[in-house]
């Protein structure tokens, strides 16, 4: 007589724990979508590789801009590449002289100054920014034009 309750209570439970212990799993079931930006948040630069900036730089109408010091643009630089200092104290008043609506492919000698550089271009609203990932020297490995 006690085990028909005890047979009762163990379906009526699994059918309560069930559906819970399935909604849990990582199956088919897709991930909520992830939150959006708000929208007063800046545009984020584009970090890349050595082609696909390669690509984005010879793109017609690309602006490229070469932010390390006058003397490492005297050594060498990308053909047609504008050189602006993301250390000089003038940095973000020649940038603000540029169009915001243009594409831009920055680099440095190794990326982390043209981090810098795109990160207060995307500040000052340039949504169409590229940032190398790596350096002049990859460039110039990769057969990129230069000076």
């Amino acid at each position: 007589m006690f085990r028909r309750p005890a047979v009762t209570l163990s379906l009526a439970l699994a059918l309560v724990v069930a559906p819970g212990i399935a909604a849990c799993s990582s199956g088919s079931a897709a991930a909520p979508p992830a939150p959006s930006a708000p929208a007063s948040q800046p545009n984020a630069p584009v970090r890349v590789d050595v082609p696909t900036w390669m690509g984005v730089a010879m793109s017609p109408g690309t602006v490229v801009i070469d932010v390390r010091t006058p003397e490492e643009f005297a050594a060498g630089h990308v053909q047609g590449s504008l050189n602006i200092p993301v250390e000089s104290a003038d940095f973000a008043q020649r940038i603000g002289e540029l169009d915001p609506a243009a594409t831009y492919a920055v680099y440095c000698r190794s990326g982390n100054r043209s981090a810098v550089a795109t990160a207060e271009m995307a500040t000052l609203g340039y949504a169409h920014v590229y940032d190398l990932e790596g350096g002049y020297a990859d460039l110039d490995a990769a057969g990129m034009p230069t000076a």
